[in-house]
């Protein structure tokens, strides 16, 4: 799984970067086969005034094609990422289910009903 980090108004530092590599392949390492790319995105919309103005968007980039993003704001850039995270596991395992469970109902309207037999 490729984890690419942008940053526009923050610092990143080491720890920063390696915290998000961590929190993201953490949160996805079960679906890795599934997943080509993440892209995090991060942000201080206010500068340096604070408030909850933090805004972490992770972008995952799937093998079938779709991409799946979630966007937190959060008074702390760690919090953002931790919850951005930990949403983006949830919408990708809902969207993988909803994408398999849509493919077998086409591969059985393609074979028609398999519950009348050929005769």
């Amino acid at each position: 799984m490729n984890i690419t980090i942008r940053t526009k108004g923050i610092e990143i530092s080491c720890t920063i970067d390696q915290f998000v590599h961590d929190q993201v392949r953490t949160a996805l390492q079960h679906l890795d086969e599934e997943i080509i790319a993440v892209d995090v995105f991060m942000k201080d919309a206010n500068g340096p005034k604070g408030g909850i103005d933090k805004q972490a968007l992770v972008r995952v980039q799937l093998r079938n094609q779709q991409v799946v993003a979630i966007e937190t704001v959060h008074q702390n850039l760690h919090a953002a990422v931790r919850k951005s995270a930990k949403r983006i596991k949830r919408t990708v395992r809902r969207h993988l289910r909803k994408s398999q469970r849509f493919s077998k109902q086409r591969m059985h309207s393609q074979l028609g009903d398999p519950g009348i037999a050929a005769g």
